[in-house]
């Protein structure tokens, strides 16, 4: 999320998976890193080409983790963005579980982690959700995200689908669509269509390649090569995680 554009994570990543035994219950931490040639967050463009790590641990039903997107072309028009989150998750049905959270974007080059606001000198929001999802098929989700900082409110639903082509290989297909209303701001509405070839490398190591559509109600796209808006853009992203 940039803080001047309305809104504030959740491309295709390939994850790393690491567990230890600590009181009885298990530690899980993943990590990953991705490229995008477009990061768009919400059906907004934040920033063209990125590089994307992320770490994060699990602890019985407690989640939490780190993620960074750093502009591979650095200068004034896009900024690093640091998201620290924590979630905690449970069944609420036997095929309904549901996840509660906080995240904070943080965007150092602004100022510091706690320079919570919209205007100047800050470089911080703070964000809380709630999500249902559902098991089947198509594993459909439903999320609702309240930016405490921005006045934002979203409603994001989601579909997936994953086909085996062979026995490492897989192509996993998904579809989302939202709606953000911002105070003061007006709202718009939103959706993406992914696809992504993945390919387990070993059992500790796995990559994967794919594109993505986005469209908006609103001009909230960018055309990088002038920095004009638009209403939708296409873009690609790949990554690699691995296990030790």
């Amino acid at each position: 999320m940039k803080k001047l554009l309305l809104t504030s994570l959740a491309v295709p990543a390939m994850m790393l998976g690491l567990s230890t035994a600590a009181s009885a219950q298990e530690v899980e931490v993943s990590a990953s890193v991705d490229y995008v040639s477009e990061y768009v967050f919400r059906g907004v463009t934040l920033a063209g080409d990125a590089i994307q790590p992320g770490l994060e641990a699990s602890f019985g039903n407690f989640t939490f983790g780190g993620w960074l997107s750093v502009p591979i072309e650095n200068g004034s028009n896009f900024d690093t963005e640091l998201d620290l989150y924590i979630g905690y998750s449970f069944d609420l049905f036997e095929n309904v579980s549901t996840d509660v959270g906080l995240t904070v974007y943080h965007y150092p080059e602004s100022g510091g982690l706690f320079d919570f606001g919209t205007g100047g000198g800050a470089a911080s929001t703070m964000e809380i959700y709630g999500a249902l999802g559902f098991s089947g098929p198509l594993e459909p989700s439903l999320t609702a995200y309240y930016d405490l900082t921005l006045e934002a409110f979203t409603l994001e639903g989601s579909v997936g689908y994953s086909v085996p082509l062979a026995e490492k290989t897989s192509f996993d297909i998904g579809a989302t669509v939202g709606a953000v209303s911002v105070k003061g701001a007006g709202d718009y509405q939103y959706g993406s269509l992914s696809g992504a070839v993945s390919y387990a490398v070993s059992e500790a190591t796995s990559v994967y390649v794919g594109a993505n559509f986005g469209f908006s109600s609103e001009d909230t796209f960018l055309k990088l090569s002038s920095f004009t808006p638009k209403g939708s853009s296409a873009w690609f992203g790949a990554g690699i995680s691995t296990g030790f």
